[in-house]
């Protein structure tokens, strides 16, 4: 008999047996692959006419696939493969013999909460199959089948199949402490190519995950700061500054993320989940002249003094140099790696339940500890917002009430009134800890657990514990003395909410046994980084909200939403059109091409070099050729776009002769016809007497 543990969204956990559903397992043994392919196929043949109650759990009766008794957004099928598995694909059908489907879902995956999400299009009837093979596999235990929309003439109703392959992989647990060295088999390694590649889960937005150093001043690290990836590297110059990139976003999510490094010579390939950088490092050499790799963290305090000593606090999964498995090597205790510190060979998953606040009229009502003399409040958010309601109540015996809300970026808290403002851009995205306490007549905010980031404030009453605390808003049909809000509701993550000294279960708010809720995503952080990646053109700064973004063009020369349209002419004639007299203008060539503007006198268009003075040419000769340099105020690309564009162009070329055989006269001018204009000629002349 096999278990598979499955997950309702209106009920507690079940495990049921084979005894209770029909769940194939088959394996197939494929010539194209060189593993075996598991293919699960569940067929869920349980129909739920009962709804979870404190009385009585659920009641399993009849076949044709899972229909909840009550068909709304908040219902979900949730299932637990029993360890990491490769999925490859899904299929789903309606319920048999009725007219219960689904005509879209929303798949959720993690190795324990819904950390990421596929949307995908569902059925049209209850018979038909429809597969959706994912463009890039995952790797995950339990996956949830949301659905989003569904037959308006008949319930939510599913049958599903699920495709993929076992899935093994080498980890490592390092609880920000530890590190793992790594020690090259000669005492220095000259690496002129070497390939890096791991993938990482942390909830902490900084930390290193590696480092490598040599005799010579050379390094490289690889370093989580605030949510982004960022490689450092040196080919042996401290002169210079290390080059420097950055990649990724919210990768502090507890969700798997891949690592690419290539370094050949002095070119350097750097990817991060598919998004991929290609540069050439700076220094003195081609190579790095290595003694040792370090990951996790510099396990030597003040061995850089450049770099920042916060370790790495997550898990590290197939981590590879050049081939060689360094977590095998660790688990067999090959005489080439040291441990420091506790690291473990299992990923530990932190039970953080965090809730996502879909829309301005969401909200979340906890109960309170109603008339005490203290009000004890702490949770950590995180949004692109710089407005919004984080959390209010109305305090007991009194007509006043407590607020705390975002304004400008800024955590502000008052009694119904305009309130002092602490800290400042907290609408970057990042978590951020808000603890708040009041007692008697007085009221403390402390922002990421800053004391020189706090604020207090006096009231003129005792201030009691209130009966509810409304956490993002407040309801649209609430009583409006209980919750008041003169600001919008709050987009964004929360979690780790504590009231009193109490932590508050989301998940008992998830099964509606605790608290009340609207248009909440419970188990999961649904922020998403629009600019990444950025859509601004041409040096546009992006920035965001949460259901859009920006681009500032200021100080680009080009304007529109993306700062794509140039806010000059592509020639003078476009500004002799408009009316322009002759003098200087900035001009595009390209328009929104990648070529920057210009600056040319334009007389229809005349663009000025260096050298337009007479220059003495002495003892020229065939064998010794005198050379003149011609520098433009644009470069060569952008000369060649404007002759492009133009209908007629020209260049001349003046030379005087004394004694001439070439001519009668004492000057003569040439003009270069336009295709004669070429590389060679835009950019040196060589005249000869």
């Amino acid at each position: 008999t096999m278990f598979l543990s499955i997950f309702c969204s209106d009920s507690s956990i079940q495990t049921v047996s084979g005894n209770f559903f029909f769940l194939c397992l088959f394996i197939h043994w494929f010539d194209i692959y060189s593993y075996y392919e598991l293919i699960i196929c569940i067929f869920l043949q349980l129909l739920f006419y009962s709804f979870f109650s404190f009385v009585s759990p659920f009641t399993l009766k009849g076949a044709g696939g899972w229909s909840p008794l009550v068909s709304n957004k908040y219902q979900w099928l949730q299932i637990d493969l029993g360890e990491r598995t490769e999925i490859t694909a899904v299929a789903t059908q309606g319920g048999y013999g009725s007219s219960d489907w689904v005509t879209s879902y929303l798949l959720m995956f993690s190795d324990r909460g819904m950390s990421g999400h596929r949307a995908f299009s569902g059925n049209t009837n209850a018979d038909s199959v429809v597969h959706n093979k994912l463009q890039h596999s995952i790797k995950a235990r339990f996956l949830r089948f949301v659905p989003l929309d569904w037959n308006p003439n008949g319930r939510i109703g599913m049958r599903i199949e699920v495709y993929g392959c076992t899935y093994r992989s080498e980890v490592a647990d390092f609880d920000g402490k530890s590190c793992l060295l790594y020690r090259f088999n000669q005492k220095s390694m000259t690496a002129l190519k070497d390939v890096i590649s791991l993938k990482f889960k942390t909830m902490q937005s900084d930390g290193i995950l590696l480092h490598r150093g040599g005799q010579n001043g050379d390094h490289i690290t690889l370093e989580l700061v605030k949510g982004k990836l960022s490689l450092f590297i040196n080919l042996g110059d401290a002169k210079i500054h290390s080059a420097n990139i950055t990649l990724g976003s919210l990768l502090d999510d507890q969700h798997w993320h891949s690592v690419l490094i290539e370094h050949f010579n002095n070119q350097v390939n750097f990817t991060v989940d598919k998004h991929s950088h290609h540069f050439h490092a700076k220094g003195e050499l081609n190579y790095l002249d290595l003694d040792y790799e370090v990951f996790g963290g510099i396990p030597v305090p003040g061995k850089s003094g450049t770099l920042p000593r916060k370790n790495f606090h997550g898990c590290f999964e197939n981590l590879y140099y050049n081939g060689v498995n360094i977590i095998d090597l660790a688990k067999r205790r090959k005489p080439q790696i040291y441990i420091m510190g506790n690291m473990s060979f299992s990923c530990s998953e932190a039970q953080m339940v965090p809730v996502t606040f879909l829309s301005s009229s969401s909200y979340l009502a906890l109960p309170g500890t109603s008339g005490q003399d203290e009000v004890s409040i702490s949770f950590q958010f995180r949004t692109w917002n710089k407005e919004g309601l984080l959390l209010s109540t109305k305090l007991h015996q009194t007509s006043g009430g407590l607020l705390l809300y975002l304004s400008d970026g800024k955590v502000k808290m008052s009694t119904y009134k305009p309130g002092k403002a602490q800290s400042v851009g907290l609408n970057n995205g990042q978590w951020h800890s808000v603890s708040l306490s009041a007692k008697r007549s007085r009221m403390s905010l402390m922002v990421d657990n800053d004391v020189t980031s706090s604020a207090h404030a006096a009231v003129p009453t005792h201030i009691y514990s209130g009966d509810t605390y409304y956490f993002g808003g407040c309801p649209n049909n609430g009583n409006s003395s209980e919750c008041k809000s003169p600001f919008a509701g709050f987009q964004g993550c929360m979690r780790l909410i504590t009231i009193g000294s109490k932590a508050v279960d989301l998940i008992s708010v998830q099964k509606n046994s605790l608290g009340n809720f609207s248009n909440l995503q419970i188990d999961l952080c649904g922020i998403i980084d629009r600019c990444l990646p950025n859509y601004c053109e041409h040096g546009g700064e992006c920035t965001q909200a949460w259901n859009s973004f920006y681009c500032n063009c200021t100080n680009t020369d080009y304007m529109g939403a993306t700062c794509h349209y140039s806010i000059y002419e592509q020639s003078c004639e476009a500004y002799k059109h408009t009316g322009n007299t002759s003098g200087f203008y900035y001009i595009d060539s390209d328009g929104s091409g990648p070529l920057g503007p210009f600056l040319v006198y334009c007389n229809m268009t005349v663009i000025q070099h260096n050298n337009t003075d007479l220059t003495r040419v002495k003892n020229a000769n065939r064998e010794n050729p005198h050379t003149v340099f011609f520098k433009y105020t644009a470069t060569l690309e952008q000369l060649q776009a404007t002759i492009n564009y133009a209908e007629h162009c020209e260049q001349e070329l003046a030379y005087h002769c004394k004694k001439s055989r070439l001519l009668n006269k004492r000057g003569k001018k040439l003009v270069i016809p336009p295709c004669c204009v070429s590389s060679t000629s835009l950019s040196r002349m060589t005249v000869k007497s």
